[in-house]
């Protein structure tokens, strides 16, 4: 028995979205999660003699981090501060595995021995004190963290 021409035509065009729905849905199941998988991303903080304002700027970069579900760590350089700096530092570093802190032993050469402990693909200096205020830094790791939201996840969010 033959089918019309209009129920045919309404077939092939089911089979086709079944077939549409079927290749999306192994894109999404097999190829998707190897192109999402992001860029681990690392934020070397530069610091000097910042004892009034390092604390609140590094437990609010930490938590950014944490809500943003980014795949990041955080190493802080320490330039030779002459004040409670590394003391701070070092009691925050204890606090949170995120954070790794390096004293520098020469300020020329200090950022290049920072560098190697940097585990992530991109990273990104920043330099309190002397080039960031506190309100910019805040705002820049910001920014920063948006463009990697869900490194974890995927890049592209939920399917």
């Amino acid at each position: 028995m033959l089918l019309s021409y209009p129920v045919s035509v309404v077939l092939i065009s089911l089979a086709l979205y079944g077939l549409y729905c079927l290749i999306r849905e192994l894109w999404l199941w097999a190829v998707m999660p190897q192109l999402a998988q992001g860029v681990s991303v690392s934020f070397l903080v530069v610091t000097r003699d910042a004892e009034q304002q390092v604390e609140s700027l590094l437990r609010e970069l930490v938590q950014k981090v944490e809500l943003a579900d980014a795949d990041c760590d955080i190493v802080i350089l320490d330039r030779q501060s002459r004040d409670l700096t590394p003391a701070i530092l070092d009691r925050l570093a204890d606090q949170n595995p995120m954070l790794r802190v390096v004293h520098a032993s020469d300020t020329v050469l200090s950022v290049a021995e920072a560098l190697p402990l940097c585990r992530g693909d991109v990273v990104h200096i920043l330099d309190i004190g002397s080039r960031l205020t506190a309100e910019r830094f805040a705002g820049v790791t910001g920014s920063l963290l948006r463009q990697y939201e869900g490194g974890r996840t995927g890049r592209w969010g939920e399917y």
